[in-house]
């Protein structure tokens, strides 16, 4: 069925668990979205005070290097408290500059009530052998490649995964503003509203940080779900309906038509999965899968089989990786290759 079929018949029948491998525990979702707004892809590592009262994040306090080295005399107290109490997180993720060069930055963030705030106006340039071990593994992880090793070993791979990449990339191609043009942004919780009846609130919230994306590029651009977005199948066996959300089918259309894809690549696309509780679709998982890749059903979870790891889905909660795939159960879903 099209995502314009669901749209005809919501009516009638009516974390987020991607997890990975830093600490279970997660920033607010207003620090997400600060986050998720900075860079293109984002792991958190939760801060700590050592005994001499320098703050670093990860396992170690030479996991990376100094932070909040600016922060005024007055309001250091105050950080320091935050810290202490939970409440301070080293958002890492990769973000191309303004030579359109790829880098690893580290923006830091502080829950401060139902508000959160950043030491930084602007992220930092870091280098990856600051990296905590988690936070490399999980970029090693998102750009597909092996995740096996120590910390040393995985900092090098994504230093040189980095430096090649970088080789060959052009410079000075950032997005231009027509001259004489006014930047034009969308406000990215109004224009995901038309999707309430249809996807589940994390699903809304995952959408609404996708236009945020696409307001990047200041000239009017709107997330478009293609058809090929949403699939229906019942994954774990309840004789309800589930859905799986494909990244293929997730676009960026511009003002002239133009349309680019924000969750999928000739390597692969994020897959989310919405799994129903007596008919209503409630907790969503996120997954990146390679073409090929499958989601097997069984009775009362799901298994997804990919390139990176085969896992057990039971409600919204992903289990530790599993060394086989289960006996028994049926492909209900593969990810096909994008299509040009």
């Amino acid at each position: 069925m099209t995502l314009a079929g669901y749209r005809c018949c919501v009516a009638a029948i009516c974390f987020l668990a991607a997890g990975g491998a830093h600490s279970m525990e997660r920033p607010s979702p207003k620090c997400l979205q600060m986050g998720s707004e900075a860079f293109e892809n984002l792991v958190t590592s939760q801060l700590h005070m050592s005994s001499d009262g320098s703050v670093f994040a990860g396992q170690m306090a030479d996991d990376t290097q100094g932070v909040f080295a600016g922060v005024p005399e007055k309001a250091r107290g105050l950080v320091e408290q935050m810290i202490r109490d939970g409440k301070g997180w080293a958002a890492f993720g990769t973000k191309t500059n303004a030579e359109n060069r790829l880098e690893v930055q580290v923006l830091y963030l502080l829950e401060d009530g139902d508000s959160c705030v950043t030491i930084q106006r602007k992220p930092e340039r870091i280098s990856p052998i600051y990296l905590p071990e988690a936070v490399s593994r999980s970029l090693l992880l998102f750009f597909r490649q092996p995740t096996d090793g120590d910390e040393v070993e995985l900092r090098s791979r994504l230093q040189a995964f980095l430096t090649k990449t970088n080789e060959n990339r052009p410079t000075s191609t950032a997005p231009r503003v027509v001259k004489g043009g006014k930047p034009r942004r969308i406000d990215s919780q109004e224009y995901v509203r038309k999707w309430e009846e249809l996807f589940p609130v994390p699903m809304l919230e995952t959408l609404a940080r996708l236009q945020d994306t696409c307001n990047a590029r200041n000239d009017g651009s709107e997330v478009d779900l293609s058809d090929r977005f949403v699939t229906g199948a019942d994954l774990d066996g309840d004789r309800y309906e589930d859905w799986v959300a494909n990244g293929y089918g997730l676009l960026c259309r511009g003002p002239d038509g133009g349309r680019r894809q924000l969750a999928g690549d000739e390597n692969g696309a994020t897959v989310w999965i919405m799994l129903s509780n007596d008919g209503r679709l409630g907790s969503v998982a996120e997954f990146r899968l390679a073409p090929g890749d499958t989601i097997r059903r069984y009775v009362g979870y799901v298994v997804i089989n990919s390139k990176l790891g085969i896992y057990s889905l039971k409600g919204g909660a992903a289990g530790e990786p599993l060394k086989s795939v289960p006996a028994g159960g049926r492909v209900v879903f593969t990810l096909d290759r994008m299509k040009p």
